[in-house]
């Protein structure tokens, strides 16, 4: 029983607006809520009915000031799949003052964050886990988290819909990639995209932002055209190891925000392989479209072995200044992460077969054996 409220606390689209998450529940239709869930969907639906004056407030007092903002210095993404250590590259870089993250409460309350961020700040510190269900990182409200989740709670043109919804996950898995999308989507992302970070920017008093999330590993061309001076650091790992840990993910995170009953083990395989083929071949399309000294690319095997030396790297590579008055934060951050054992990971044989033929151009284009 307490595992379940605290599951319930964490919901994060509990900060979706009212009319965003008739549209889910509609686009659902077809696929009803699973018993042994209804008193999740009951709880999430209470609170964003309570929740619905905030936002309305919010809205009314800020939308023409967020609209009005200008981003002075564009954003610095961190790109790379689920469990390439991305959050480690975030974390370390996010040491440096001149950078601002998107945090828990930008983006779990996005659209109340600017009328009530110390409250809402109180009630994260209480509610969410200690450590992040995957691999025990520490979780806080102050460090980096995916701005896609405030793109979740403000449209439903995202791939982590399809955790809530699992037994429609074909209609939000594309989301992760980018690939058949209609125009009038595109759009509608692009808008809400450019509103939150203008909004966090307007927030965080102008400082340049640092974003962290994986699926902006396929949406170079979008990014793009928003912010053309933007600058990108891609961090790779074996996919033997991302995709073992990526299906733990799956396993042990999704569980906690599905709303329909689970879907088959091959069905979920299946999924997780769609994104992830889908989103490298989408990567590699469009790196090319970075102008030349906006893209560092390095590898999470190196950024362990040597996270200081990598982080001066992309510093340097991308033509960032400050590196030298943020050194003492990052070393110090580096410290008191030696303790931190990563998760380790059986993989079968009949698994990692399909891993090596399904990823084949993946292991070519970063030079990863196919042997362990």
């Amino acid at each position: 029983m307490a595992g379940y409220i605290r599951d319930l606390s964490i919901q994060f689209l509990l900060g979706c607006t009212l009319q965003n998450w008739i549209k889910l529940l509609w686009q659902n239709r077809d696929k009803p809520i699973y018993w042994k869930s209804l008193p999740k969907f009951i709880y999430i639906t209470l609170v964003i009915i309570l929740l619905t004056p905030i936002r309305t407030i919010e809205k009314l007092l800020f939308d023409i000031k967020i609209k009005n903002t200008k981003i002075e210095k564009e954003p610095v993404f961190i790109l790379g799949h689920w469990r390439s250590g991305t959050t480690y590259v975030v974390n370390m870089m996010s040491q440096d003052e001149q950078f601002a993250v998107t945090n828990a409460n930008h983006c779990f309350g996005p659209n109340m964050f600017l009328s009530c961020y110390k409250i809402l700040d109180w009630l994260l510190k209480r509610i969410l886990p200690k450590n992040r269900h995957m691999d025990k990182v520490p979780l806080d409200t102050v460090s980096s988290q995916e701005e896609k989740f405030a793109i979740a709670n403000m449209s439903t043109i995202s791939n982590y819909h399809l955790c809530l919804f699992p037994r429609n996950h074909h209609k939000y898995q594309k989301y992760a990639y980018f690939k058949n999308m209609t125009d009038a989507e595109i759009k509608e992302w692009k808008e809400k995209y450019l509103y939150i970070i203008k909004k966090v920017t307007l927030q965080q008093k102008g400082k340049r932002l640092l974003l962290k999330s994986p699926t902006n590993t396929s949406r170079i061309k979008q990014l793009l055209e928003l912010f053309p001076d933007a600058r990108f650091v891609h961090i790779c790992r074996n996919p033997y190891k991302v995709y073992v840990s990526t299906r733990k993910l799956y396993n042990n995170f999704f569980p906690v925000f599905e709303l329909q009953e689970r879907i088959p083990e091959e069905e979920s395989e299946e999924t997780q392989f769609d994104i992830y083929e889908n989103m490298y071949r989408k990567y590699f399309e469009e790196r090319e479209l970075i102008p030349i000294g906006h893209l560092v690319e390095v590898r999470y095997e190196d950024v362990i072995k040597r996270p200081l030396e990598n982080i001066e790297r992309i510093y340097r590579e991308l033509g960032l200044e400050g590196f030298e008055k943020a050194k003492p934060a990052i070393e110090k951050y580096i410290e008191s992460q030696k303790s931190y054992k990563p998760n380790k990971h059986q993989i079968d044989p009949r698994l990692m077969e399909k891993i090596a033929q399904r990823c084949d151009f993946i292991f070519k284009k970063w030079n990863y054996p196919k042997t362990l």
